[in-house]
């Protein structure tokens, strides 16, 4: 009974009140979500038999009478009879007794050597006290009153007072009306307790509750709460430290152990969890790949079973060489894995692989991942190798659409579920449309006309396509956003040293650097400015490094600075939002005094030598030549040539790693001899490097082609407006250039959208190979109806790649190139302020020309305009650039209805009952109605309007 009890209990103590059980599993964490819903399952399924039993407290029908439901918790210790033996169901029960029943019943721990009211008796030795500090801990039961400090150990509990306990053990839901006889304080209480069928609505629920009650209900829980004993399922170990335990029911536990396991030892493991004291056989497996998946066609995704040090795997957030290797097999494409961007996972235990520029996964593939990963306690992961296959048939969605502004913006962020293609993608935000720039692989800004915030607005996005070549469907998108009010103040989340010269500055979102410059003070613990602090940071981001204005001579002798880091009022977000006041965080500067160490050190034969250290270093060019690196072959014992190598290797931009590119040496195994001083911390202390010897091992030369194109020049050729623009590309590659990729149209841009329709590319100067030259230019021409305004455009090559899958560096050109869009006659309308007159329009400004170039009829008839000669658009207003006519009546009618001849010269009405058609038309041969850019295209001919 007690074990079952305690699962009821579990339900107060987890999801309500604090007790001493609880903070006796704190230890444990994880699986919350599993146990929450575990928990409110057993509420649940708790009112339902409440609801079943109720008839028992209420004189209907049941299974056991109130006797043999007072034996069987009496059996369990739960109840107890009166000295005479019996269990006077029919007496009235009081709080102290109730308060023991709910201690037993629901499993809490009795208090001792705690007395929270004043009663008199309330003492050590009173039996009912360890059960009433019991309910009052669990903040299931109150004393009556509060002012002076009494429980009422001997008052009769009442019905509502039950009800009351019940809602909160079982977690009721308050009802949002009542109809009950309850006291106005507890009138929720007792309507839960109704609406859920524990008790009947006409219960006089001011009355005391008799034992006879309260024992059935306590026997409807404790049936309900007997439940299949918790066991261990299995239990698995993360790391050293934690291990994911899975129990009988399913549910999980995170179990932390202060002792690390051993690799391969089987160890059995003691824990706490809910209460309960258990034990687990659990043996560490070694660091592991558990799998290699290409969720889509442009990633991959490498799985560790256990948390990875990623600096073992990237360097300024690109995958270093070699680490995952995949291979095309059976005719699939080529990809490259060498330099691809990577994202990880919170956890740190998923590596996301994206594959550069254009390339794609499609077929099969095999991958292996090299020894030099580590996990982020140090240990090695063991090599993995697998065999995938890649077939990405799903489209892309789009997963988030979003604008910020402080008033307005002109930018729309659109996140889609997977890489997209850059290029080909029409974006039109409120019909209007939109500059589509690539953010990430999978997030793209639209850059469009003003956004107003807290306005929704239409996007339309076509043409969206995977790199498997799947279109999203429906083809376009169709979606909205709605600008977002951003006009709160960033928030400093957390300052925080980084060794004793640097400070790394967290705010709850993107803010402007250059706002920080000048702005950021440092104060002594005497409030006396120790200078200003300078912006380290490269560009606007929500983590900031400053660099302190302190100096060696400056920093304490007590090894340790303390004092406040002052943030002027104007640092701003890059919305503008300022901090409106100065805000102050409290720092402490520590010096650093321990050396950094090398953390890895590898070799290629195309990288050279890479160290990579425990922390930021700085080198000295002053001592350039008197510290030297020695390679020793571990086969011979002898020095390699060169036997000693000079300090000129290049620090990377986080100052992590050290590259020497000019080291070359044979396949072997050698001892790398680093002299002490190599490099320095960054820090007031300048911390030298000690002496070490590492080990490298040097494959045989590497053939493989690393190398670029290159692009040699891009020229743009817009000769005249009757033909096609057309840029001409030359690129070059000693080891032959990927033919598909020059010929991709999706391989350039014009002003950062993809190229117009119908677009083409032809390769001429073909050198070496034909499907593999070292050298060819590619003519990218571009339909001259696509060209419709006079102005600066951008061309952008940027997808082409050499047979290797190496991708060229973006090359452009800008140039003006000229409209060559002809203009067309758009519309001939009857104005709707005089009727006398025919408006004609044209899809742009014209020139002046010849009435004589456009046929009218009216009534299918030929007539002429009244205007003759050479013609003046409207110069200015809503009719700029439209051209006005009208037509004498004489003209349109000749005859009258007797055949005479009408000598009516004036204006006919275009609207009256006797015109019925009137249509405009451009003659077919040379029209001298042309537009007003710099080639004057001619209008298009023989097209017909209608204006009635």
């Amino acid at each position: 009974m007690l074990n079952s009890g305690k699962g009821v209990h579990r339900l107060m103590s987890d999801m309500s009140y604090p007790t001493k059980e609880k903070s006796q599993f704190m230890n444990v964490q994880g699986g919350e979500k599993k146990v929450m819903k575990k928990i409110l399952s057993v509420a649940l399924s708790t009112a339902m038999a409440f609801s079943m039993f109720a008839s028992v407290a209420f004189g209907e029908t049941a299974k056991a009478t109130p006797q043999q439901a007072f034996d069987a918790l009496a059996a369990k210790g739960i109840l107890n009879g009166y000295p005479d033996g019996q269990a006077h169901l029919e007496k009235d029960l009081t709080r102290a007794e109730f308060a023991k029943i709910v201690t037993k019943l629901f499993g809490l721990t009795e208090v001792s050597g705690k007395l929270s009211y004043k009663d008199k008796g309330y003492t050590a030795t009173n039996w009912a006290v360890p059960y009433i500090e019991a309910v009052t801990a669990a903040n299931l039961m109150q004393g009556k009153d509060t002012v002076k400090g009494l429980f009422d150990y001997n008052g009769k509990v009442t019905v509502e007072e039950v009800a009351a306990v019940l809602f909160r053990a079982l977690k009721l839901e308050q009802p949002t009306t009542t109809d009950n006889s309850a006291s106005v304080w507890a009138k929720g209480y007792a309507q839960a307790v109704i609406n859920a069928g524990l008790v009947a609505q006409t219960t006089n629920f001011k009355a005391n509750a008799t034992r006879s009650l309260v024992v059935e209900t306590a026997y409807a829980v404790d049936q309900l709460s007997v439940k299949p004993t918790l066991t261990v399922a299995s239990a698995e170990a993360v790391s050293p430290t934690k291990v994911v335990v899975t129990f009988s029911d399913k549910t999980t536990a995170n179990v932390e152990l202060t002792t690390a396991l051993v690799a391969g030892v089987e160890t059995t493991i003691n824990f706490k969890h809910l209460e309960k004291d258990y034990t687990a056989k659990v043996t560490l497996q070694a660091p592991k790949v558990v799998s290699v998946t290409a969720p889509n066609a442009k990633q991959l995704v490498v799985k560790f079973n256990r948390a990875v040090d990623t600096d073992t795997v990237v360097e300024d957030g690109k995958l270093i060489k070699d680490v995952v290797q995949v291979t095309a097999l059976s005719g699939a494409p080529a990809v490259t894995t060498n330099g691809a961007e990577v994202s990880w996972a919170a956890d740190g235990t998923e590596a996301w692989i994206t594959v550069p520029n254009l390339e794609y996964l499609k077929g099969q593939y095999t991958v292996v991942v090299n020894d030099t990963v580590k996990t982020s306690a140090g240990e090695a992961v063991a090599p993995f190798t697998t065999l995938l296959t890649v077939a990405d048939t799903v489209a892309p969605t789009v997963t988030t659409v979003n604008a910020v502004a402080k008033t307005t913006t002109n930018k729309v962020y659109v996140k889609f579920s997977e890489p997209v293609k850059p290029a080909g993608i029409i974006a039109y935000v409120n019909g209007v449309a939109a500059t589509v720039q690539k953010d990430t692989y999978d997030t793209f800004v639209l850059t469009t006309g003003t956004l107003n915030s807290g306005t929704t607005y239409d996007v339309s996005l076509s043409n969206v396509t995977d790199f498997a070549g799947n279109v999203a469907n429906p083809n376009p998108i169709k979606t909205s956003v709605t600008v977002v009010s951003d006009v709160a103040a960033p928030v400093i989340k957390s300052v925080t040293p980084v060794g004793d010269r640097y400070v790394e500055v967290k705010f709850d979102k993107k803010v402007n650097k250059d706002s920080l410059v000048g702005n950021v003070r440092l104060l002594d613990a005497n409030g006396e400015s120790k200078g200003v602090f300078s912006v380290v940071t490269s560009s606007d981001s929500d983590t900031i490094k400053l660099f302190s204005p302190l100096s060696k001579s400056t920093f304490p002798t007590s090894s340790s600075f303390t004092g406040t880091i002052v943030f002027g009022a104007s640092v701003r977000d890059t919305l503008g939002n300022t901090l409106g006041t100065a805000a102050s965080q409290a720092i402490t500067f520590t010096k650093d005094t321990v050396a950094p160490t090398v953390t890895s050190a590898t070799y290629s034969s195309t990288k050279g030598l890479v160290l990579k250290f425990s922390e930021e270093v700085i080198t000295d060019a002053t001592t350039a030549n008197t510290k030297e690196i020695v390679f020793i072959n571990e086969a011979t014992g002898q020095a390699v040539s060169p036997a000693t190598l000079a300090r000129t290797g290049v620090l990377s931009s986080d100052k992590k790693t050290l590259t020497y590119s000019n080291v070359s040496l044979p396949g072997a195994s050698y001892t790398v001899r680093l002299p002490q001083g190599l490099v320095t911390d960054d820090s007031f202390s300048t911390n030298a490097l000690a002496g070490a010897n590492l080990t490298v091992t040097a494959g045989t030369t590497s053939t493989g082609d690393t190398t670029r194109p290159v692009v040699v020049s891009v020229d743009a050729h817009d000769s005249t407006v009757t033909s096609d623009v057309y840029y001409v590309v030359k690129a070059t590659d000693a080891g032959g250039l990927n033919v598909a990729t020059l010929r991709d149209v999706n391989s350039y841009t014009l002003n950062n959208t993809a190229l117009p329709i119908n677009s083409y590319v032809i390769l001429t100067d073909v050198v070496g190979d034909a499907a593999a030259p070292t050298a060819a230019s590619a003519y990218v021409y571009i339909p001259r109806s696509s060209i419709s305004e006079t102005k600066e455009y951008t061309f952008q090559a940027f997808g082409i790649a050499d047979k290797a899958g190496n991708g060229i560096l973006v090359a452009e050109k800008k140039a003006t190139l000229t409209d060559r869009v002809k203009p067309a006659l758009a519309s001939a309308i009857v104005s709707s302020g005089d009727s006398t007159v025919l408006v004609v329009s044209f899809s742009e400004d014209v020139q002046p020309f010849d009435v004589a170039d456009l046929t009218f009829k009216i009534n299918d008839k030929v007539v002429t305009a009244k205007q003759a000669g050479v013609l003046n658009p409207q110069a200015s207003g809503t009719d700029k650039g439209k051209f006005y006519f009208t037509f004498a009546k004489n003209v349109i009618f000749p005859t009258l209805a007797d055949g005479t001849a009408n000598t009516d010269t004036t204006v006919q009405d275009l609207n009256a009952n006797n015109i019925n058609t009137i249509t405009v038309t451009v003659k077919d041969v040379a029209p001298t109605i042309k537009d007003l850019a710099p080639g004057s295209n001619p209008v298009v001919t023989g097209t017909i309007v209608a204006a009635k």
